[in-house]
């Protein structure tokens, strides 16, 4: 991924553009929302019902195998060398047809992470969405992160919604900050005063 043209990561619900009642069978190669490719076979932008079935987060999801049993999309971001990232996605499946346990592959800078979904139950309405999440060391000014979904064949495989890659949140603020020589010296004075007073009192 190193040189390649890029952006902050972005459209982690493929909302941008979502197709009002599903769009079927996408080509490899399509960039059909900002930022997503599909990178192998084909795929189906799922919308809400009544069309399609309940997306985890806003309107839109995917179904990573169009039709031909494999299907997957990817994403070039922005990256800074040497810091950690998490990846966080949440995953179910098309219940509509075999298998039933949907698998996904996710690899992203050198990592590559195996999941699967169990469709057992699952309805269009109650899809039984289930969130993972992953860390990688980024090695280089951007990566690219691709879904993947192979089921060798049929039309009916790992659903995709809601993806993040973020960085590590700022240091906590409230972390006491260790004092400087001048601050230790006036701290032992104070507490030194202090048991004087207290040694007055006591006299008296």
């Amino acid at each position: 991924s190193a040189g390649a043209a890029a952006a902050p990561f972005q459209n982690g619900s493929f909302d941008v553009g979502g197709p009002a009642c599903n769009q079927f069978n996408i080509p490899a190669g399509t960039n059909f929302t900002p930022g997503w490719t599909v990178s192998v076979g084909n795929i189906d932008w799922e919308s809400s019902p009544p069309c399609g079935w309940a997306a985890s987060n806003g309107s839109s999801s995917l179904d990573l195998v169009g039709n031909g049993g494999i299907g997957g999309v990817s994403q070039t971001f922005n990256t800074t060398p040497g810091v950690t990232y998490t990846v966080t996605f949440d995953m179910a499946g098309n219940f509509g047809g075999a298998p039933t346990i949907k698998p996904l592959t996710v690899t992203v800078d050198g990592v590559t992470q195996n999941y699967t979904f169990d469709t057992t139950g699952a309805t269009g309405s109650a899809m039984g969405w289930t969130t993972h999440s992953f860390t990688f060391v980024a090695t280089s000014t951007t990566a690219t992160i691709n879904f993947v979904s192979d089921i060798t064949s049929g039309n009916a495989g790992a659903a995709l919604d809601n993806v993040s890659i973020l960085p590590p949140g700022p240091p906590d603020a409230t972390v006491a900050v260790p004092l400087n020589d001048a601050g230790w010296l006036a701290a032992v004075m104070l507490a030194l005063a202090g048991g004087l007073t207290l040694r007055k009192r006591l006299r008296r």
